[in-house]
Parts: C-alpha cells; sequence; structure tokens
C-alpha cells in the first residue's frame, strides 16, 4: 500500500471515529420522558432520608399517555409539597416525568405538573 493511500484510509477511520464518537454522545445524552395525564386518587407524606425535600408522595390514576410508554394503571411520584406542586386530590393533571433508572421517574414540582378542576 503506498503512503498516500495510508494517510487517505487513517483520515478516513479519524472521520468515522469521531462521528461515531459524536453518535454514542448524542444517544447517551437523550432523556426518556414520560408525558401522562391522570386524575389524582392520593396525596401522602412519606418519610425520605435527607437531603432530599421530596417528603411528599402524589398517586394520580392514569387516564391517558401521551408520550413514552407507561402501562401501570396508576402513576405515584413524589414532590416538594402539594401547595408548590398546585395538586390536589380530584384535580386532572398532565404530568412530565424523566426516567431516572429501570423503574423510577423524577417530576419537577414546579414546571412538570399542570393540574386543573375536572368538575
Amino acid at each position: 500500500m503506498r503512503a498516500s493511500n495510508r494517510k487517505g484510509h487513517a483520515g478516513v477511520l479519524l472521520v468515522v471515529a469521531a462521528w461515531l464518537t459524536a453518535q454514542g454522545a448524542i444517544a447517551a445524552s437523550r432523556v426518556e420522558e414520560l408525558v401522562l395525564i391522570g386524575t389524582v386518587t392520593s396525596i401522602f407524606q412519606v418519610d425520605v432520608p435527607p437531603p432530599s425535600l421530596r417528603r411528599w408522595g402524589v398517586t394520580v390514576r392514569v387516564e391517558k399517555v401521551k408520550v413514552g410508554h407507561y402501562s401501570e394503571p396508576t402513576f405515584t411520584f413524589a414532590i416538594h409539597s402539594p401547595a408548590r406542586s398546585g395538586v390536589k386530590v380530584g384535580l386532572r393533571c398532565t404530568i412530565v416525568a424523566t426516567k431516572t433508572g429501570q423503574e423510577g421517574y423524577l417530576v419537577s414540582d414546579t414546571r412538570r405538573i399542570e393540574c386543573e378542576d375536572v368538575q
């Protein structure tokens, strides 16, 4: 193989390696979101160790999954406080959750929950 061909091949390999690295970084940075609509069925205090400030649990009866995949009839998540989040039993809420592990989701109290009275 001539020296110029080797340099050409090395350049192509370098470009391919850079592209594959970028694709891996993009895939790793993808955040799996879940957007669902449900009615709040219960709000309860939870005992969590510090430094967590999410001391309230909320359970909703899932009515519709708008984004993502979720097949359970209820969805439970932790929040800082019901007053801060605007959740109350009986309200229909649209909830945006970010997957945190194999089975966990994180819901931001103030920007990821929108509730309305259904009466």
